[in-house]
């Protein structure tokens, strides 16, 4: 238990070291890298993750941010210096049921109001702040006709980002259309890539700090006949392909969870370095369509906390730490 321990110590003081280098504007410093699951709703908690980072002062501290669905947005408004404002966000205009209606059949989550409403003009994310900045952003995406991730970023030419968000967040059944992405057909990016972190260990971060928003036992499995039978009409537009991606067990995001949920959190084959936040409850403290703003707090509130306990801290005591982070000026680091 004590080797376990000192391990992931090890982890997070070495982390907070690199981060704590960049945040000073040193040079030759590590990659490090900062992964984000996804989840609908269950989105709040890695916003409020999000936010104690930028809180720390680690807010463009990171070389690359990869993330699916919820999480890719959510990295967006970090890599801008939203991530608190994205927080508030959640909890004043994602809980109305112009975003979540579980009596809207054809479009139970409204994706388009998120990224046309919210996203540019009610809340809008720096869009001119995302292309511009230092810290590469991997969105990741699933190709509507052969179920394979495929991954933009703030930096792809001739892509329309808003689209690159509406087509990761474009859940099967809840929102149910593909979305077009340059020359292709886009839906959910967390179908084939939950956990994307082997995104940032192919660009070479030696360091990568994973943000989960399911507890650590989680797994996902092939789902039942009967589960299918009922997901068939909805889904009766997709590939087989497509299909298969979204009813059959995800292998890769089983292993990762396992690989993330030890002592001693590693991906197989890679030297990375890893540091990982997550609910340590279950069931998992919202849900994919969860509206109650003051559970919505709750969670965020709680993130916030894991994330200084990761790195061995203790948060300041702030009657509301979001609003706080919203007013924070951006910490630029090399």
């Amino acid at each position: 238990m004590s080797q376990t321990f000192d391990t992931h110590e090890r982890n997070a003081s070495e982390a907070l070291k690199v981060l704590d280098q960049k945040r000073l504007g040193h040079s030759g410093t590590p990659k490090i890298g900062l992964v984000v699951q996804g989840g609908g709703m269950r989105g709040v908690y890695s916003m409020g993750a999000l936010a104690a980072l930028e809180e720390m002062g680690f807010g463009q501290c990171f070389d690359h941010v990869a993330g699916s669905s919820a999480g890719a947005l959510n990295g967006a408004y970090f890599i801008t210096g939203q991530a608190g404002y994205g927080v508030e966000t959640y909890i004043k205009y994602l809980s109305r049921r112009n975003f979540v209606n579980p009596l809207r059949f054809k479009k139970m989550v409204d994706i388009d109001y998120l990224v046309d409403h919210i996203g540019k003009k009610v809340r809008p994310l720096d869009i001119k702040k995302l292309t511009s900045a230092t810290t590469m952003l991997h969105i990741a995406l699933t190709d509507f006709s052969h179920g394979k991730t495929r991954y933009v970023t703030n930096r792809t030419p001739g892509i329309d980002l808003w689209e690159a968000f509406r087509a990761s967040a474009a859940m099967p059944i809840l929102y149910n259309k593909p979305v077009k992405v340059g020359d292709g057909l886009y839906v959910d990016g967390s179908i084939r890539a939950g956990v994307p972190i082997r995104r940032v260990v192919d660009y070479g971060c030696r360091y990568a700090v994973v943000v989960l928003t399911r507890s650590h036992s989680h797994r996902t499995n092939a789902k039942n006949a009967w589960i299918k039978s009922l997901g068939w009409l909805p889904t009766r537009h997709y590939s087989n392909a497509l299909r298969q991606a979204l009813f059959g067990e995800d292998v890769d995001y089983n292993t990762t969870k396992s690989d993330l949920s030890r002592g001693n959190p590693q991906i197989s084959g890679c030297s990375t370095r890893v540091v990982v936040i997550s609910p340590q409850s279950r069931p998992d403290p919202v849900s994919t369509i969860t509206t109650d703003p003051k559970q919505l707090m709750r969670c965020a509130l709680r993130a916030r906390l894991d994330t200084w306990n990761a790195f061995g801290k203790s948060p300041p005591q702030i009657d509301n730490p979001f609003a706080v982070a919203t007013s924070l000026a951006p910490r630029h680091c090399q």
